[in-house]
């Protein structure tokens, strides 16, 4: 039994579609055709649908447009893949996060983040990633610690030089019933890998960087990357400002996720204030920056392009007034592309039309409850 992280996952399916192929006789034939249907409904979710999420996209690419002076950049591409240079347009690679507060909502309002450096939080993050429907999804649990110093030689005057963050995995195990000893076994050795990055002014991590412990079963590896990405999904940038219910903003950063350089789009909305405590929801788009499929571990015959390509995610989050990490969470994610170059129509009218073949992973993240943090996690309402 493999660890299903989003990358395993997604390079498994790609071989499970890339054999049925291979096999496809006659009684196949079907199963491509199938199989482009469901990830293209999976493609619409509701992170897609939601027309807030949509026009937010679109108004913050269409500001970038203006900036940059590229008229016809302000919608995002239909294919989920944009073209050649418009990336950059959307953001620069190695460029930090933008933020655009649409509005900071209804009073109470509070001070939500950044990251302070000082601060130490322990805390929980559950992972499942799933490439076939008929297969449950296997979780995997990580205890973490996290500290966030400044760096050393911080000081030169006019400067806010960003925090570095060091994420310390204190436990890992597979949280399903009937998992055999050996296995929970070989992946309790992640238990003292580390995952560092920065953490900017505004609150955005960069840098991410993976320090798996010694004697971890290569097949386990993955899986630590899985929780470096959850983590990159969850440090975000705040307003400088006090928000309440109703406030709104866009987070748009360029990062890696699998391999694959997106341009990330993250709509956070205030949905709840109760005392110190907020609750926000969180919708996220990502669009590759190129056609490119160069995910790590793929089998030598799967293509390594692609045509179509989906990644989005909802989800709630609850964390403390002051402060930057949710206590508690849920988000769920689906990935989905469509590889190679489209097939060229076929001349025979009656024939099958060619589909080509597509892989879709579905992830569920949950932040567990109990964190426990200083200095950070004080704090109370405040009005304007």
């Amino acid at each position: 039994m493999n660890s299903p992280t989003l990358r395993k996952a997604l390079v498994l399916s790609v071989a499970s579609v890339l054999c049925a192929l291979a096999v496809g006789c006659d009684k196949h034939e079907a199963q491509p055709e199938k199989a482009a249907s469901s990830d293209a409904g999976a493609a619409k979710s509701a992170a897609e649908d939601d027309p807030d999420l949509a026009a937010a996209v679109a108004s913050a690419r269409a500001g970038h447009a203006v900036a940059d002076n590229a008229p016809g950049a302000g919608g995002p591409p239909p294919s989920g893949i944009f073209g050649i240079g418009e990336a950059d347009k959307a953001l620069l690679k190695g460029a930090p996060a933008t933020l655009t507060l649409g509005g900071d909502g209804s009073e109470p309002r509070v001070q939500l983040g950044p990251l302070k450096a000082g601060t130490k939080l322990s805390n929980s993050i559950t992972i499942s990633s799933q490439s076939d429907p008929q297969q449950a999804p296997i979780p995997i649990s990580f205890a973490f610690s996290l500290e966030a110093q400044k760096p050393k030689g911080d000081g030169d005057a006019g400067v806010v030089a960003p925090l570095s963050v060091s994420v310390k995995v204190t436990a890992a195990s597979i949280n399903a019933p009937g998992v055999p000893p050996d296995l929970n076994a070989a992946i309790g050795k992640l238990k003292g890998s580390r995952i560092d990055f920065r953490v900017g002014p505004d609150g955005a991590g960069t840098n991410f960087h993976v320090d798996t412990q010694k004697g971890v079963d290569p097949a386990f590896k993955d899986s630590l990357q899985g929780l470096a990405d959850s983590l990159a999904m969850l440090v975000l940038p705040y307003p400088n400002k006090p928000v309440g219910v109703g406030a709104y903003w866009m987070v748009t950063s360029r990062d890696t996720l699998i391999g694959l350089d997106v341009v990330t789009y993250r709509l956070v909305k205030v949905e709840k204030v109760d005392g110190a405590t907020v609750e926000l929801s969180l919708n996220t788009k990502r669009y590759a920056a190129s056609p490119a499929f160069d995910v790590p571990g793929l089998p030598p015959e799967a293509p390594h392009s692609m045509g179509e390509f989906r990644a989005q995610a909802e989800g709630k989050l609850e964390l403390a007034a002051g402060d930057a990490f949710p206590r508690n969470g849920d988000f769920q994610s689906v990935l989905g592309a469509a590889l190679g170059d489209a097939p060229p129509p076929s001349q025979n009218p009656a024939a099958p039309k060619p589909q080509r073949p597509t892989v879709q992973v579905q992830t569920r993240v949950v932040i567990g409850a109990g964190m426990t943090a200083k200095p950070g996690a004080s704090g109370a309402p405040s009005g304007d």
